[in-house]
């Protein structure tokens, strides 16, 4: 020892300890392999906790995962909701033909609630008088039967034959006489602001005794020329006179490729947002072209007008 020199009593310590730490650490492992089990898991959560506070350092900002989920909508649902949306505002319309004592009852349309205090919109057709064999005409009343199964007289508040649509109002009297409480109405179905567009989904609900859907596209959109009054008007007729102007052509009539016997009269046309964009009404029901929200909304604005303002604005008809 006395003949080393600085350096190499440098290395001799060094050497010393490596030979230290590596008998410390074979005696070690071998007293951790004859430990008790409580000891073992002590010493681990201690390693564990150490390292967590390594980790989650205060200098080190934690960083945020966000995931993105990509929802798929599929067709078939959104006409289950259209339908569930729409379906509370329908109703059947059951016709009454014959005296009281003999009265027959059948069924002739679907008719759509479309204001707040029950006011129903339907096919013209419904309102066809009927004759007896001597010619004389058969009296004739309305029923109208909500989802709910209850039944209420209906009147004729206006019809329009032109426009192809008929509108009832439930017969205040009779509810009385049977002194039910007012009936609350559902919300009067939602009229489209767009027109739709070709190739656009459509679905139709209608049905004599239950509910019956079709589905399709519409085919073609068909219109007629208009003319504007000096009042800004649509007039629908192809007239001219020193006080119109030509108009852009006006909806008249929506086509669809669902075949014209499966319709009933009244039978609402819907877009896949649930909005009603057209009534199998008129005269061209039977080719499946229905009669555009447009014209319902015209013909409504005239149900309650004076005498002398229904007719003004005449509908626009097909050719």
């Amino acid at each position: 020892m006395e003949s080393l020199n600085k350096q190499q009593l440098i290395l001799l310590a060094l050497l010393v300890s490596f030979v230290t730490s590596i008998a410390t650490g074979i005696v070690t492992v071998s007293l951790m392999d004859q430990a008790p089990p409580a000891v073992t898991q002590t010493i681990n959560r201690v390693v564990e906790k150490t390292i967590e506070r390594v980790v989650a350092a205060p200098s080190q900002p934690a960083s945020v995962i966000t995931t993105k989920e990509t929802v798929v909508v599929k067709a078939d649902d959104l006409v289950i909701k259209a339908i569930e949306k729409n379906v509370g505002q329908m109703v059947r319309i059951i016709e009454q033909i014959g005296a009281s004592e003999n009265k027959e009852e059948g069924f002739v349309g679907i008719g759509l609630i479309v204001s707040s205090d029950g006011l129903i919109v339907s096919d013209f057709g419904i309102a066809f008088q009927k004759e007896d064999a001597a010619g004389a005409l058969l009296p004739e009343e309305y029923l109208g039967v909500f989802q709910d199964g209850e039944r209420v007289s209906l009147a004729v508040a206006r019809g329009d034959r032109d426009a192809g649509l008929i509108a009832f109002k439930i017969v205040a009297e009779e509810r009385g006489k049977e002194k039910k409480e007012p009936k609350v109405f559902p919300a009067p179905a939602q009229f489209a602001k767009a027109e739709p567009k070709l190739g656009q989904t459509i679905v139709v609900v209608g049905g004599a005794e239950s509910t019956v859907v079709s589905t399709g596209i519409v085919a073609n959109l068909l219109r007629v020329d208009s003319e504007t009054t000096e009042g800004g008007a649509a007039t629908g007729t192809p007239q001219r006179s020193a006080t119109t102007t030509p108009a852009a052509p006006s909806l008249a009539g929506i086509k669809t490729d669902i075949a014209g016997a499966e319709l009933v009269r009244g039978a609402v046309l819907l877009n896949l947002s649930g909005e009603v964009i057209g009534m199998s009404a008129g005269g061209g029901r039977a080719n499946a072209v229905f009669v555009p929200v447009q014209a319902i909304e015209r013909f409504i604005a005239t149900v309650d007008a004076p005498e002398e303002e229904k007719g003004k604005e005449a509908a626009p008809k097909l050719q």
